[in-house]
């Protein structure tokens, strides 16, 4: 049994945040060869036609905020109240910033929220935040990554974003949400070995999986990848689904 694991934007979902038609085929072929598949995504929630189109066995959302085999949580990791409040006092107020929960996001002021991707997001004052339960905070601001020192210094927290190609967005988790912990976590629970565990990621946030994975393989040209990824591919309309018809006829072969 293998495990294959994707990132959503800019890895697995074209620029219309779409899966190639052929993605979607090479996957359900790598199925007939044993092979489970997850979704581990820096968003909050996988899209519903994501999960329609993917089947996936597992999937880790918030890096790792939540980690699900099947109906599952198999791993829960959230901000506390104390740590969002001083994220408030921390991030300028100029910043827009969202605090996402499992079906509620927190932000600043509710009534302000301009951002499309939040249209039909049931949007609450970010004071109403729970102790527990919010599993990221993220925040759009030029220069974003002057902040990661001192959001660091506060302690139990884990950044990323602010790099190309997401130079003004970052986003900030629990210090255990990380993907490289949901691969782990997923691995375990479906008794696949690391060393048999491919990823696909495209930037910073994917440098933790592709750390720990059997093989890693980068989406793009992010310079934070090169050094840790094991093959690199053009984009996920060409490059993504030729490295997986390629990956489908090795296991053919090993299976014939």
């Amino acid at each position: 049994m293998r495990l294959i694991a994707f990132d959503l934007d800019g890895t697995l979902l074209d620029h219309d945040k779409t899966i190639p038609p052929r993605s979607l085929d090479l996957i359900e072929r790598l199925r007939s060869h044993d092979v489970r598949v997850a979704i581990i995504t820096g968003r909050a929630l996988v899209p519903d036609d994501v999960m329609e189109g993917v089947r996936p066995d597992a999937t880790a959302t918030s890096n790792g905020g939540v980690v699900r085999v099947g109906p599952d949580i198999v791993a829960e990791h959230g901000l506390e109240t104390g740590q969002i409040e001083a994220l408030d006092d921390l991030i300028p107020e100029e910043a827009e910033l969202w605090a996402f929960g499992p079906d509620v996001v927190y932000t600043r002021d509710p009534a302000r929220v301009t951002a499309d991707w939040l249209v039909g997001r049931d949007l609450h004052p970010l004071t109403d935040a729970p102790h527990l339960g919010v599993y990221q905070l993220s925040f759009r601001l030029p220069d974003a990554r002057r902040l990661a020192p001192d959001i660091l210094a506060l302690g139990g927290l884990t950044v990323t974003g602010g790099l190309s190609p997401y130079e003004s967005f970052m986003t900030v988790t629990h210090e255990r949400a990380t993907k490289g912990h949901a691969l782990h976590d997923i691995a375990r629970a479906l008794s696949v070995p690391m060393a048999r565990t491919v990823v696909f990621g495209d930037s910073d946030n994917d440098i933790a999986m592709f750390e720990v994975a059997g093989t890693s393989v980068q989406v793009g040209e992010a310079a934070c990848l090169v050094d840790v990824a094991h093959h690199r591919v053009s984009c996920s309309a060409l490059g993504l689904p030729a490295w997986l018809e390629g990956y489908a006829e090795e296991l053919a072969r090993e299976l014939a």
